[in-house]
């Protein structure tokens, strides 16, 4: 390889909330954000904006743009308009913005993203959690699938959007072509708008992402697509991202409500025009390191802990796992904390149940530390 991804820092200097919030001697696979060095060049962009000295009020250049609209191309082989960007501060707020631009209810999927979830009930919002379909594919390992039998049953004639997580978090789907298309047909049928949270589409391992408003001319008219280079790039914490709405009224529907919400700063325009633009090799370089991360942690899993359950993560790097053939399946998040010293998110978080949520995104030596405590634990 020629990007580093084994030297450690000690996040907890620079506050990061894993660290932080994990007591001394505790290994954290929480939040979603990696203990990568970000990429290098990235870093000296900026260095270079920091090198000017002038943080004042400012209008990014066209390569800010220029540089997302070239990172689509490349990868969906896609012209995008630029009047379809909106550079905003971040995925989340975007997403509450999100609930204002039509009065009725959302609908959306459980387990999902837990910021996702809020975001519209913080907008004001009814939302209706309509459950995934889970099924056992082999011995071991489970399938998350939307069940549009369900999502009918559940929704009301006051529901006018849709929220989608894809790459889903915490399931680890990335939904094929067909699920997509099903999505949209559901949506044309109920006259619903569709709000995609795409900030994971470049973690990839098995399939193609497809970006939800290319599905078809139903989606191409009723998409706010919500997407960030935070998550690959190891940079959440300096903020930025677009949202790419192509059909005008509702892109000025989001604009007039999302004035407060904020754009990129200088420092996140400096790193989001790298992220774009300079750092396709190491993205690759980083997904062959996830990859084998995935492949160690699913192998260990089922040769430690056979009994346990868990997904095949097609997207993301973040494992769905129930060790509750071991443990009470409901207090798994604070038994692991306790009794090894290795801290999860909980499945509460995701509105789901019985699982635990495990950040890959790190060196493979701290996976293998806790798999050996948690099974000097059981």
């Amino acid at each position: 390889m020629n990007y580093d991804f084994e030297t450690k820092i000690d996040r907890r200097l620079s506050g990061s909330v894993k660290y932080t919030r994990a007591p001394e001697g505790t290994l954290a696979f929480t939040i979603a954000d990696s203990d990568f060095l970000t990429a290098p060049a990235i870093q000296r962009a900026l260095e270079e904006r920091l090198a000017c000295r002038d943080y004042g009020y400012m209008i990014p250049r066209a390569e800010f743009t220029e540089s997302f609209i070239g990172w689509f191309d490349r990868t969906y082989q896609f012209e995008l308009k630029k009047e379809w960007l909106l550079p905003v501060s971040g995925v989340v707020p975007a997403l509450a913005v999100a609930g204002h631009v039509k009065s009725g209810s959302v609908i959306m999927n459980i387990p999902n993203y837990g910021m996702l979830l809020s975001a519209p009930k913080r907008a004001g919002k009814e939302v209706i959690e309509v459950p995934l379909k889970c099924r056992i594919t082999e011995p071991g390992t489970e399938r998350w699938e939307i069940d549009f039998n369900r999502l009918e049953e559940a929704i009301t004639p006051d529901t006018e959007l849709f929220y989608l997580c894809n790459p889903h978090n915490p399931v680890g789907r990335v939904y094929s072509l067909e699920e997509l298309q099903s999505i949209s047909s559901f949506a044309r049928r109920h006259h619903l708008i569709v709000v995609s949270d795409e900030i994971h589409c470049e973690i990839l391992y098995d399939h193609r992402h497809i970006p939800f408003f290319t599905v078809d001319e139903y989606a191409m008219e009723h998409t706010i697509l919500l997407t960030a280079p935070g998550k690959t790039f190891s940079i959440p914490g300096i903020g930025g991202a677009f949202a790419v709405i192509p059909n005008k009224e509702l892109r000025e529907r989001f604009q007039a409500v999302s004035y407060a919400v904020g754009r990129p700063n200088l420092f996140g325009v400096a790193a989001l025009t790298a992220a774009y633009r300079d750092c396709d090799d190491w993205k690759r370089e980083l997904l062959e390191y996830l990859r084998g991360n995935r492949d160690y942690l699913e192998t260990e899993i089922r040769k430690r802990f056979p009994k346990a359950v868990q997904t095949h993560v097609e997207g993301t790097y973040l494992a769905w796992i129930d060790l509750g053939a071991y443990i009470n399946r409901e207090e798994q998040e604070k038994w692991l904390a306790d009794h090894a010293k290795v801290m999860f998110n909980g499945a509460e978080f995701f509105h789901g149940t019985g699982h635990i949520r495990w950040n890959f995104a790190t060196q493979r030596e701290n996976i293998q530390k806790a798999l050996e405590r948690m099974e000097k634990a059981f």
